[in-house]
């Protein structure tokens, strides 16, 4: 997970990337090690989306970042560009 972006990645994916060996897909895995990924991110990315990218030959990818909140930004000839919003921990939400 990045932290900070740079312009580059702010237009293209950004803050997590993430893999799940052939064997294991289609268990949910990719899910829930998304949304575990995102619980931590509400705490340490300053930006108020998470900025990700998938091929568009990856539906399933896709899934798994609709499945935790993502909507397609924009697209190119060959990856859909997502942003999931973070809503703030109320604590987070009082020390900006």
């Amino acid at each position: 997970m990045r932290h900070y972006l740079n312009d580059a990645l702010r237009s293209g994916g950004g803050h997590i990337g993430y893999g799940i060996r052939d064997k294991y897909r289609g268990r949910g895995y990719a899910t829930k090690g998304l949304a575990l990924t995102i619980e931590k991110a509400r705490d340490l990315v300053a930006e108020d989306e998470l900025y990700l990218s998938v091929h568009k030959d990856n539906p399933a990818s896709l899934r798994v970042q609709e499945k935790n909140g993502a909507y397609i930004h924009h697209s190119d000839e060959k990856e859909y560009y997502t942003r999931i919003p973070l809503e703030k921990t109320l604590e987070k939400s009082t020390k900006d």
